[in-house]
Formats: structure tokens, C-alpha cells, sequence
């Protein structure tokens, strides 16, 4: 562009130089011109040969761009939008949730949610859903292309048991379909043992017991074992139990106790969990005879004995009163068990009791529970119950100064002492069930050897 302005000047001055001088310029005027000229073609030829260069010439590359470019993961960093993902949210059951409550209050509208909870109860009952229960429910990304359906649901999934997923889907007709999946891990067994020197409890968790083995293993014993006065120093206990692992070597289920024991001042209670031909999943000792007892002396786990049957000092009313049970304090809500199998004769309220059940377990004995803050779910007068399941929870209803159990025994029609009543012994096994589970003895007794159990109770106890 500089060349052309100066052309034009150049001529401009050549213009009015022609009309200032003679006809016939000087040698002197020549010369100057010339160099002008001259001057000009040198500085053109110079201006053009570097506009080409610079168009010819590739820029450099800048190095920020190559930087983007190579390390997408940066702050700055120019990513290719991705295609949108399906939605995935975890729901938890809450205490009053039904699985229609859980699924609109997520988005899902009612016409899906119906359809889905049709095709669930093909193979779960929905009602069963516990407390704490969590469920994943898929949506479809949204697009141009998605379902008119706004939330179209794709799919929902749980764990039915630590091995077993249920899972509703869609099929290729978009209809809901359900299913159960077999979840399949390493096991290995775990064989843990500890000598008491304050309590059970801080033995067990010293030597790395889990706390749900403990309470398993609390409530095998609870038939034999008072854990409030029973339970001395250098006492010891063993389990045997199963562990499972994912493919990533993290532990993921603790299975129930295969074998158990304890030596209580020398002597040692021994049992084996066996299954029964009639499905009827126990414990029993070498003898193929049953841990359960008519009833359970405690019928709470971790619960401490707070008062004992017999007189004692009202801790409402201020005077001396014949208590005619034992309680056992507990936190609020801790479970309670029916101390034996029978039917539920009475629930409701009852004066002083406050929430009460009563359990009829034969001609002989019967049951009490007292100040419940809530009753099992499904629980009502004539309902039978099996021994260790749960029928309520603890509270302070009624005549109460905080959370705890109220338990009574009554023996043909008269309250007892629960601790000292003597109880008869459990069931045994028969025929073929006895023949099949002393021949699993060897069994159990070859895993406890090969996890080092024998060794390890025979060095405790030196």
C-alpha cells in the first residue's frame, strides 16, 4: 500500500515541476529524478517480495491451542459436547414410604409407577420393602429422539439379599418385565476367638468380631447363658463363619455363624448351625440337640439388666413394690424378640404397662412385654410368632422414667422370675436329620482345623 501512495505523490510533484520548468530540463534536474525514480523501484520491489513472503509463510502454531488440544481435562480445556446419560437416582425407605409414595415423589408418574409396581409383585412382594432399603431407579436421557413421556422410566433395581438383585426393566415393546439375578462372590473362611477379661463385648470387638456375629452370637447363647452374671474373666468364645468378597478383593457380606463356641469356668457349650429337611434353619450340639430352649431368658440384644425380680424401691411412686419381672434399658427402638414360639394373646395398651404384648407359647408358659414405644408392623391378637423374631420396639410408655423392656414369665397363671425359671430343652433331631448332621460334624470340625481354630483355643488356654 506504501507503494502506491508514493507513486501518486511522485507524479503529483512531476506535475508541478513540468509547469514551473523550461522546455528543456537541466543535466542537474535529470539526474535528480533519476535517483527518485530509482528509489522508488527499490523500496516497491521490496514491500512486494514481503507481502509474499508473508502469505507464503505458515504461522506458528500457538503453543496454549496445542496445550488445550493435547490436555482436555484442563480448566480451559475445549471439549466435544457429550450425548446426554441416563438419569440415575437412590431412593431410601423410609419409616410410612410405600413404593408409589417413593416413585412420585421422585418424578415418576403415576401411570408408569403403577405399571412398574404391577410387574414387581409378580415376583416380591412390595409390602416387604424394610426400613432402610435402598432402591436405584434409571430415567432415559433426554433428547430429540426420547419417549413424549416426561421422566421415562427405564429401570428399577435392589438387593433383595446380598446375593440376589431384583430388577424391573424395559423390554423391547417398552413394557415392564421382572426379574431376579443371582450375585456371585469369593468366600473364604474366618475364624475369630478371644479370651474375656472385662466383658464379651470388648473381647469380641479386640479381636475384630463384627458386631452383627456378636449380636448372632449373643442370641445362640441366650439360652444357656445369663450375660449379666454368667460371664467371668478368662472365659473365652470362638465363631466360624463365612466371608464374601467382590472380584476386587472389598468384603461385602459377612455370612451367619457356622460354629460356635464358649468355655464358661471350664466348660465349654459347643454348636452347629444345620438346616432341617423342612427348611428350619437352628443350631444344635454334638448330640443333634437344639440350642432353643421353650423361651429365651433375654429377649433383647445388647440390652443391660437395670432391675431385678423381687422387691425393690419404686422409681415412680417412691415405695417399696413387688416387681414381678426384670427390665433391661436400651436406647428407644431397639428391637425386642418373642422370647419363644406361640401366638399373640394380647397387644394394645394396658395401664401402667403402657404399649403391651402378651404371647401364649403352650398350657405352661406365657410371656410379657411392657412400655414398647411401637408395635412390629402386621402384628395382631391371634397372630403366631416364631422364637427371636422381632415383635416391637423399645420405648418408655406408660408408668416409665426412660426407654427400657419390661419382661415377665408366667408359669401356669403366676408370674416367675424370668432368670432362674427352669426351662425345658429345645427339640432334637430325628432320624434322617440326625444321621445327616453328625455326618457334617467332620465337616465343620476339618474347616475350624484348617482356619487354625483348634490351635488357637488350645494356646488361649495354656
Amino acid at each position: 500500500m506504501s507503494y502506491f501512495v508514493r507513486k501518486i505523490n511522485l507524479e503529483s510533484a512531476l506535475g508541478e515541476m513540468s509547469q514551473k520548468m523550461p522546455r528543456r530540463p537541466s543535466a542537474k534536474i535529470i539526474f535528480i529524478l533519476f535517483l527518485l525514480l530509482l528509489g522508488s523501484g527499490f523500496f516497491a520491489f521490496e514491500t512486494i517480495f514481503s507481502l509474499k513472503e508473508t502469505e507464503l509463510s505458515a504461522p506458528e502454531p500457538d503453543k496454549n491451542i496445542e496445550q488445550i488440544i493435547e490436555n482436555p481435562k484442563k480448566k480451559n480445556a475445549v471439549v466435544k459436547p457429550r450425548l446426554p446419560e441416563p438419569v440415575v437416582k437412590t431412593l431410601t425407605v423410609r419409616e410410612g414410604d410405600t413404593l408409589m409414595k417413593l416413585l412420585i415423589s421422585s418424578g415418576v408418574d403415576k401411570k408408569q409407577a403403577a405399571n412398574l409396581i404391577k410387574s414387581l409383585r409378580s415376583i416380591y412382594d412390595v409390602r416387604l420393602l424394610p426400613l432402610g432399603q435402598q432402591l436405584k431407579i434409571t430415567f432415559a436421557p433426554q433428547t430429540d429422539q426420547s419417549p413424549t413421556v416426561q421422566n421415562y422410566l427405564q429401570r428399577l433395581s435392589f438387593l433383595r439379599r446380598f446375593d440376589q438383585q431384583v430388577e424391573v426393566l424395559r423390554d423391547s415393546k417398552g413394557q415392564f418385565i421382572s426379574r431376579t439375578q443371582k450375585k456371585y462372590y469369593d468366600v473364604k473362611d474366618v475364624f475369630i476367638n478371644g479370651k474375656i477379661t472385662t466383658s464379651l463385648y470388648n473381647a469380641a470387638i479386640k479381636n475384630g468380631l463384627p458386631l452383627k456375629t456378636l449380636m448372632e452370637l449373643i442370641r445362640i447363647f441366650s439360652f444357656d447363658v445369663d450375660f449379666q452374671r454368667e460371664i467371668r474373666e478368662g472365659d473365652s468364645f470362638s465363631v466360624l463363619f463365612r466371608r464374601h468378597f467382590d472380584d476386587n478383593g472389598k468384603m461385602v457380606h459377612d455370612a451367619s455363624i457356622d460354629w460356635t463356641a464358649m468355655i464358661l469356668g471350664g466348660t465349654t457349650i459347643e454348636y452347629a448351625n444345620f438346616i432341617s429337611k423342612k427348611g428350619y434353619n437352628d443350631y444344635y450340639d454334638r448330640q443333634g440337640k437344639s440350642v432353643k430352649k421353650t423361651l429365651m431368658r433375654t429377649p433383647i440384644d445388647g440390652a443391660r439388666l437395670t432391675s431385678r425380680y423381687g422387691k425393690r424401691r419404686h422409681p415412680v411412686l417412691g415405695y417399696t413394690k413387688m416387681h414381678r419381672g426384670v427390665d433391661f434399658a436400651a436406647p428407644k427402638g431397639t428391637p425386642i424378640m418373642a422370647a419363644g414360639d406361640g401366638a399373640i394373646e394380647a397387644i394394645g395398651r394396658n395401664g401402667n404397662y403402657g404399649k403391651y404384648i402378651r404371647i401364649r407359647h403352650n398350657s405352661t408358659y406365657k410371656t410379657a412385654y411392657g412400655h414398647l414405644s411401637r408395635y412390629k408392623k402386621g402384628l395382631k391378637k391371634g397372630r403366631r410368632v416364631r422364637q427371636g423374631s422381632v415383635i416391637g420396639y423399645v420405648g418408655s410408655t406408660g408408668r416409665s422414667t426412660g426407654p427400657h423392656l419390661h419382661y415377665e414369665v408366667i408359669k401356669n397363671g403366676r408370674k416367675t422370675n424370668p432368670l432362674s425359671v427352669r426351662l425345658p430343652s429345645g427339640d432334637r433331631l430325628k432320624k434322617k436329620d440326625l444321621a445327616k448332621f453328625l455326618s457334617n460334624w467332620p465337616v465343620i470340625d476339618e474347616r475350624v482345623k484348617k482356619a487354625g481354630g483348634y490351635d488357637a483355643i488350645s494356646t488361649q488356654d495354656k
